[in-house]
């Protein structure tokens, strides 16, 4: 993620704090800062920082009380925490990593093992979002490459990838038919809750929304570029499905002989955790909630009915939302935010 990273720095010694600060902002992280535990948690309220920095020994609230406080909360529960501290006994480091510390720096502070300890630490929160992202792409990359004329197999074992996202892959020709599909997809199709295969066609309940996919497959057969999100309402009610269909022409001389069609079953969004896409992408609150509706299949201007906000503050979120994850089309958005392991061994 290319954003600037927001180091939190609780310290009561203000001369120390405020180094503290300088050398940060001079590295090019934001820098908030609080004097004691309140101030901390008072903050905490409003700000999600990438990483806590933290005296021990503190009036009032004290170091591991900041630490429980923000352990407790699920949307900053994985913030990597640094405590700072002039107790450097072997049983003091224990003490602290025992309370879930991530990293204990001594005073008087070394200020470049300082900075090389952030830095190691942001990266590996880096390398944790970054590999539920590519693992995602690369399964979205192999299904693309194995339809490029490839042995109905190659194919059929890439869609396989997707399960373990509960994201459905239907494969479909130029006339529409499918061709494959995953598990997820058979899960989906065979509860015919307002969607399913009619003599070998994708079909949805609606004759509205069936013309849109139909022309939105055609369309992905010709163009590289397409952003279309097709939903199709629950026969039984409850929450849609959606059809992701992204452009898929390979190049202008290089037309697909079959495009890659993504079923959402938003009712898996309550799998979906609000904390998880905190974790990976470092989501606001109100970024979070617009995620969340977004996967629900709703439009924008539902998005900002339901939150009661402008359809412009919706869309503010949204290009942030493209910023953190990387993505640039509100389908690529959608099939990213949804593309986060989500079973377990138990599923």
């Amino acid at each position: 993620m290319n954003h600037q990273k927001t180091i939190l720095c609780v310290e009561d010694e203000d001369d120390l704090r405020t180094d503290l600060a300088e050398e940060l902002e001079t590295a090019h992280y934001r820098v908030l800062q609080a004097s004691n535990g309140n101030e901390a948690l008072r903050l905490l309220e409003t700000e999600r920082p990438d990483l806590v920095l933290c005296d021990i020994t503190m009036p009032g609230i004290g170091g591991y009380e900041v630490l429980k406080a923000i352990r407790e909360q699920g949307d900053k529960a994985d913030v990597p925490f640094i405590f700072l501290t002039a107790l450097a006994e072997r049983n003091d480091v224990l003490v602290g990593k025992q309370a879930g510390a991530d990293d204990y720096l001594v005073k008087p502070i070394d200020y470049e093992i300082l900075l090389a300890t952030i830095a190691a630490r942001l990266s590996q929160v880096a390398r944790v979002q970054s590999s539920a992202v590519s693992r995602a792409e690369e399964a979205w990359q192999e299904v693309l490459r194995s339809s490029r004329g490839q042995a109905v197999e190659a194919l059929y074992k890439a869609t396989f990838a997707f399960d373990r996202f509960l994201v459905g892959v239907v494969i479909v020709d130029e006339k529409g038919e499918v061709r494959l599909m995953n598990k997820e997809a058979e899960r989906i199709i065979g509860e015919n809750d307002g969607i399913g295969v009619s003599s070998g066609i994708l079909r949805g309940a609606a004759a509205k929304q069936n013309a849109k996919l139909y022309q939105a497959i055609e369309k992905a057969f010709e163009e590289e570029s397409l952003d279309e999100i097709v939903s199709f309402p629950r026969s039984s009610g409850g929450r849609p499905y959606l059809v992701l269909v992204p452009g898929q022409r390979f190049s202008a001389n290089e037309r697909p002989e079959a495009v890659v069609l993504l079923v959402i079953d938003t009712e898996q969004r309550t799998k979906v955790s609000g904390d998880t896409l905190v974790r990976l992408y470092n989501l606001t609150p109100s970024e979070t909630r617009v995620a969340l509706l977004l996967i629900d299949g709703k439009r924008l201007d539902q998005i900002a009915e339901e939150l009661e906000v402008a359809q412009t503050t919706v869309v503010f979120h949204l290009k942030n939302l493209f910023r953190r994850t990387e993505t640039n089309r509100q389908a690529d958005l959608v099939r990213v935010l949804l593309s986060v392991p989500l079973r377990t061994a138990a599923d």
